[in-house]
């Protein structure tokens, strides 16, 4: 039996949490104007991929058990509809923090960063108790 791809693992997602809120705090308080608009698009994208995910790991748990690498893993999402809207989230919500970024150039870097990283945060803790799942049924098989 060997483990599961280690994107995921829960240490590897309360990094992503850990990193991801910090990043989102520092930024946030520091910059100003505030990248408040990023941020809330972040925030529900993040929340929207998050509910996501595990329904994809439900749809699939035999693929995200055996996922033993990065193209895995994304095999394993696009397999099933709630997958691959996941997915669809990611990418809509990149276009949508750099159409924001172009519209208020003031910070738009920083605009960016802090939507993307609010939108990791919030998807990786939503998404957490999934992970427990993908170890328990990589354990059974």
């Amino acid at each position: 039996m060997s483990e599961p791809h280690f994107t995921l693992t829960p240490w590897f997602n309360v990094l992503l949490m850990a990193v991801s809120a910090v990043v989102t705090g520092v930024l946030l308080f520091s910059v100003h104007p505030r990248p408040l608009l990023s941020t809330s698009i972040g925030v529900v994208a993040g929340l929207l991929a998050g509910i996501l995910q595990p329904k994809s790991i439900r749809s699939s748990p035999a693929l995200f058990a055996a996922a033993r690498s990065a193209p895995d893993v994304r095999r394993a999402l696009r397999s099933n509809r709630p997958g691959t809207l996941s997915i669809a989230t990611i990418w809509a919500t990149g276009l949508a923090l750099f159409a924001v970024a172009l519209a208020y150039r003031d910070n738009a870097l920083a605009g960016f960063v802090t939507g993307y990283a609010s939108f990791m945060c919030i998807r990786e803790v939503v998404v957490f108790g999934a992970m427990g799942d993908v170890r328990r049924i990589a354990q059974v098989e």
